[in-house]
């Protein structure tokens, strides 16, 4: 330890780890160990004398934090932590009695932190634990299944276009198959006419008859008329709806009303004339 100089420790602590163990490591003997526990003491000595040096503990410090982490090594094995602070103050006490408080404060916190810390690896290195063979078990993980790329599945807003589109599909089928049925069936019942048996009738008459007979399909007719203009109305607005989303610019669309109950009125009023007409019409082929 002899040849350990304050220059020569300012050389070891500008250079690597690797190199400096290795230099800090020759100017001492170590008869303590002879197989892998020699590097762990090594490098326990290497690494609490560059705490000192960077602490910035004046050089012949330094090498007595070397020398006090040598002789404190072998004897970390079952050391609990009372004895090993007792340790420590004999070993500040003994080499470095002229530290300065600030100094020996942050010594004795690192190297108390770092045997408490550490405590059960440096009791296993010390004891030997370092030779013993270590059973490392291989788990097997399980990872979730990978998902398809984007271009194999369906975007969102693709998804979303077309339920929309499907579904005016659907309401338009629907609204056609009604107006087709209200088309071919007959749109008005006409109810009893009481007509005379053995009366031969007048001109008069078959007027009167003829009235008769309009003023009762009437309301039907008109109910029909309302009900077609109704769902003609539906029908246009679920095109122009399937016209706005096939071209993209139909993004919160709102689906047409499509109760029956009332009635549009422009169609009421071309239904009141067509009824006016065909009742003239009717009486004027009767009479």
């Amino acid at each position: 330890m002899e040849s350990l100089t304050e220059s020569e420790i300012a050389q070891i602590a500008r250079q690597q780890r690797e190199a400096g163990v290795q230099r800090l490591s020759c100017h001492f003997s170590w008869p303590e160990f002879c197989d892998e526990r020699q590097c762990f003491h090594q490098e326990f000595v290497y690494d609490i004398a560059m705490f000192a040096a960077a602490s910035g503990f004046p050089w012949r410090h330094v090498i007595r934090a070397a020398v006090i982490a040598k002789g404190i090594f072998p004897q970390l094995d079952g050391l609990n932590v009372p004895k090993l602070l007792s340790l420590l103050r004999d070993a500040l006490s003994e080499y470095l009695p002229n530290l300065t408080s600030v100094h020996r404060h942050e010594f004795t916190r690192f190297l108390t932190d770092t045997c408490i810390s550490r405590r059960r690896l440096f009791q296993a290195a010390v004891s030997g634990a370092a030779n013993m063979s270590i059973a490392q078990l291989h788990l097997e993980v399980q990872l979730p299944p990978t998902p398809c790329p984007l271009a194999q599945g369906t975007d969102l807003h693709e998804w979303e276009h077309q339920h929309q589109r499907g579904k005016l599909t659907s309401m338009l089928r629907q609204k056609e198959e009604m107006l087709q049925g209200l088309r071919e069936g007959s749109r008005v019942t006409l109810g009893e006419v009481d007509v005379p048996e053995n009366e031969q009738l007048d001109k008069e008459g078959v007027v009167a008859l003829v009235r008769a007979a309009v003023r009762a399909t009437e309301g039907q007719m008109l109910q029909s008329l309302n009900q077609e203009a109704s769902l003609l109305s539906d029908i246009l607005q679920l095109r122009l709806q399937q016209a706005a989303l096939a071209t993209g610019r139909l993004h919160s669309p709102v689906l047409c009303n499509t109760s029956h109950s009332g009635a549009h009125p422009d169609a009421a009023g071309k239904a009141k004339q067509h009824t006016a007409k065909t009742g003239q019409r009717e009486s004027g082929r009767a009479v």
